[in-house]
C-alpha cells in the first residue's frame, strides 16, 4: 500500500492507495476509528450496486454497523436538496460526532457526502472511498465540498478535509470508458501543470490509459503521481489563496461550459480538457505562451480521446455570465491560469472580455 501524507488546518491525514483495498476495508477503518461501532455510508444507487455489498460485508466483518444513504446519481442532484436528503438518515438513526461517514462515489458524491459530514452536527468524521478517476486523483484530497447553484458551479460549500482516503485503483477498471477518459482531463491538468514525469508517462503511454483494455498497475502509478501533486500543493495552500489556484488550469472555463450546458452533455473532465485548450488558445494569442503549446496540448487531449472543440451552440455570451461568477473572482476580475509552456502555468488577473471572446471563439 502506498501511503500519501496530506498537512491540512485540522491535521494531517493520509491518502492510501491499493489495488485490491476493498476487502481489508473493515480493518483500515478500524485502524482509524477503534472505539466507534456504526460507519455512515454515503453513495449513489450506481456505485452501491457494483461495490456495495462488498463495502458493507468488509465493514461488518470488522464489527461496524452500517447505514446507508443513497443519493440520486448525476451532477444535477448535485444540490442542497439531495444533501438534506443524506442528513435526514442520519439525524433519523440518532448519529453522534463521533460516528463517521463513509463517502464511496466519484466527484458529485464526495462533494455532497463531504459537504453532510461538515454540517451533519457541526461536523463528523469523514473518510472519502473515490471510485473514479476524477475523485481518486482529484476532487477527494484537498477538503473542498459543495453544491451547485442554478446561476453556477460549486458556489455552496465548505472546506472539510477527510480523516483518510482510501483509493482503490482496481475500481477504475468498473467504469465506461467514456469516464475513464474524461477522467484523463484532470490528469493532463496535473502534468501540464508541472508533474514532468507525469507529462513523460502520458506521452509514452496516455493511448493505453485511453483504451478499452485496462492496466491496472499503470493507473496506480498515474493515481499516485497525482495524488501527490494535489497533496503537496493544498498541503501548502490548504485555503486557495496563491499556489493552489494553478490547479484550476482549465476550470474556469470548464465549469462555465458546464453551467450553460445546465450540468449535462459534457462530463466534468471533458469540460477541464476544453478549458485548457481555450486557456492555451488565449495565452498564445496574448503572447503569453510559447508558440506550439496550444498544439502541444491539443495533440495530447485528442490523444487521450477527449474533445478539442467547444460544443456546437455554445457561444461566449452564453458562458460568460458563469465566468464572472467564478469563485476565484477577485475585485471583479477574473483569475485566468495561463500556460506559458507546456508544464508551466501562470495567474493572470486582467480579465478582458474581448480577449477572452477571440481567444475561445476565434
Amino acid at each position: 500500500m502506498k501511503t500519501v501524507e496530506v498537512l491540512a488546518s485540522s491535521g494531517p491525514y493520509d491518502i492510501r492507495i491499493s489495488r485490491g483495498l476493498l476487502p481489508v476495508l473493515g480493518t483500515v477503518l478500524r485502524d482509524l476509528f477503534p472505539p466507534v461501532f456504526r460507519v455512515g455510508i454515503v453513495s449513489n444507487p450506481v456505485v452501491w450496486g457494483l461495490y456495495g455489498s462488498r463495502i458493507r460485508e468488509a465493514l461488518e466483518g470488522a464489527g461496524f454497523r452500517t447505514v446507508v444513504a443513497l443519493h440520486p446519481d448525476g451532477e444535477r442532484h448535485k444540490t442542497m436538496e439531495s444533501v438534506m436528503g443524506l442528513l435526514g438518515v442520519f439525524i433519523g438513526d440518532c448519529w453522534e460526532r463521533r460516528d463517521p461517514l463513509l463517502v464511496a462515489g466519484g466527484g458529485v458524491t464526495g462533494d455532497m457526502g463531504g459537504l453532510a459530514a461538515a454540517l451533519l452536527l457541526r461536523g463528523v468524521p469523514l473518510v472519502h472511498l473515490p471510485t473514479t478517476v476524477v475523485a481518486q486523483v482529484d476532487s477527494s484530497i484537498g477538503g473542498k465540498t459543495g453544491v451547485d447553484h442554478p446561476l453556477g458551479k460549486n458556489l455552496i460549500g465548505a472546506f472539510n478535509p477527510p480523516r483518510a482516503i482510501l483509493s482503490d485503483p482496481e475500481v477504475l477498471g468498473t467504469l465506461p470508458l467514456r469516464e475513464r477518459r474524461a477522467g484523463l482531463g484532470e490528469v493532463l491538468k496535473y502534468a501540464l501543470i508541472g508533474d514532468g514525469a507525469l507529462l513523460d508517462l502520458l506521452e509514452e503511454r496516455v493511448e493505453e490509459l485511453a483504451s478499452e483494455r485496462f492496466d491496472g498497475e499503470l493507473w496506480e502509478r498515474v493515481v499516485t503521481l497525482c495524488s501527490a501533486d494535489k497533496a503537496r500543493i493544498v498541503s501548502n495552500d490548504e485555503r486557495e489563496s496563491g499556489e493552489r489556484m494553478l490547479l484550476n488550469f482549465g476550470h474556469t472555463f470548464g465549469h462555465a461550459l458546464e453551467g450553460a450546458l445546465v450540468f449535462a452533455g459534457r462530463q466534468h473532465g471533458e469540460a477541464v480538457a476544453i478549458g485548457m485548450l481555450s486557456a492555451a488558445a488565449i495565452a498564445e494569442s496574448g503572447g503569453i505562451a510559447a508558440p506550439g503549446t496550444f498544439s502541444f496540448i491539443k495533440s495530447l487531449t485528442s490523444r487521450a480521446g477527449l474533445p478539442c472543440a467547444w460544443p456546437e451552440g455554445v457561444t461566449f455570451e452564453r458562458i460568460h455570465p458563469y465566468l464572472v461568477r467564478d469563485k476565484k473572482v477577485t475585485g471583479g476580475q477574473v483569475a485566468l491560469i495561463l500556460p506559458e509552456a507546456p508544464g508551466r502555468v501562470r495567474i493572470v488577473r486582467n480579465y478582458d472580455p474581448n480577449l477572452l471572446s477571440r481567444g475561445l471563439f476565434a
